[in-house]
């Protein structure tokens, strides 16, 4: 049995879609909604991997996709689906941190505790407003990829902060697990993504299939090539020591934290984010994500922390 996030085209073209100005499609990371002279953000995403904190990686990376068109995020509506009403206080904990950092507010949502749940799942629904908002139509061929943040910056905080034990008897030292679990914060981009929106005409952030899958996707979004030079990107110490030892792509590792911008100035982006990179360009062509030196690549890239904790923990045998 396979897990993990299902590709769009599987059942997409079987929902009345409508009614908006950016509609669900492969690469879009929220759809954009025409409120009289506003336009409303919003996006929805599940946390089904982490063991634990996931009431604040819920917020963040629900407000993360608002943050990629363009908005900051105004309010937020979560469904906490728990395993054990004694997990209740930290959910709630971990959501307030997550919204006094990012500086929104909870306007609704749904608790229970259910049986029908192996450990916590929270489904949060992420709400902005703004005047303007990014669109892969101002993408054109010669503009520049940029990588804000680096790749794995979530899966890395995942992995050092549920399975620390595990990285110890990989020989991996206290302080590096340590200092990746540091990394929390980082999964918020908000404060770098609203500081280049002069810069930028689109924006993706990097989750399910890390930096690989997001660069693929703005490519399909956009329908241009996107043409990468992969010694150009930049990992963190702390990411390479932990993906190298549990034989993990951190270039496939989930990441938010980290996300893909394309600009005619990637240099404005450099001087404003010390964590940033000109990784690549936009290329006539088809849709597809070009690798100097590798080849090209047009079907999703799974995901490596789904991936590692189906080995590890066995889902799916017997």
């Amino acid at each position: 049995m396979n897990f993990g996030k299902v590709p769009i085209n599987k059942f997409i073209y079987n929902l009345p879609i409508g009614d908006c100005l950016t509609c669900p499609s492969i690469g879009e990371d929220a759809a954009v909604l025409e409120a009289k002279d506003k336009y409303l953000i919003v996006h929805s995403d599940p946390i089904t991997e982490a063991k634990s904190d996931s009431g604040f990686l819920s917020i963040a990376v629900a407000c993360n996709d608002i943050n990629m068109k363009g908005a900051q995020c105004r309010w937020v509506n979560s469904i906490i689906l728990l395993s054990d009403i004694s997990h209740l206080n930290a959910t709630i904990s971990a959501i307030s941190e997550a919204c006094n950092l990012i500086g929104c507010k909870v306007v609704g949502g749904h608790t229970e505790v259910s049986d029908k749940v192996k450990q916590d799942i929270i489904i949060t629904t992420a709400i902005g407003v703004s005047n303007k908002f990014l669109s892969y139509k101002n993408v054109k061929e010669g503009m520049k990829v940029v990588l804000v943040g680096s790749p794995g910056i979530e899966g890395t905080w995942i992995l050092a902060k549920d399975y620390d034990q595990l990285l110890l008897e990989k020989g991996i030292s206290r302080e590096i697990i340590e200092k990746a679990k540091e990394f929390k914060k980082d999964i918020v981009v908000q404060p770098k993504a609203l500081s280049i929106l002069d810069y930028v005409v689109a924006m993706h952030d990097a989750t399910e299939g890390g930096i690989m899958q997001a660069m693929l996707e703005v490519a399909k979004a956009s329908g241009y090539t996107v043409s990468i030079n992969l010694d150009k990107i930049v990992l963190r110490r702390e990411t390479k020591i932990i993906t190298k030892a549990l034989n993990i792509d951190p270039l496939r590792l989930i990441s938010s934290g980290s996300f893909i911008a394309v600009s005619n100035t990637p240099e404005k982006i450099l001087e404003r984010i010390s964590e940033a990179y000109i990784i690549g360009e936009i290329k006539r062509g088809d849709p597809v994500l070009e690798i100097k030196g590798v080849g090209t690549f047009n079907q999703d890239f799974e995901e490596e922390l789904v991936k590692f904790e189906s080995n590890y923990l066995g889902w799916g045998k017997g």
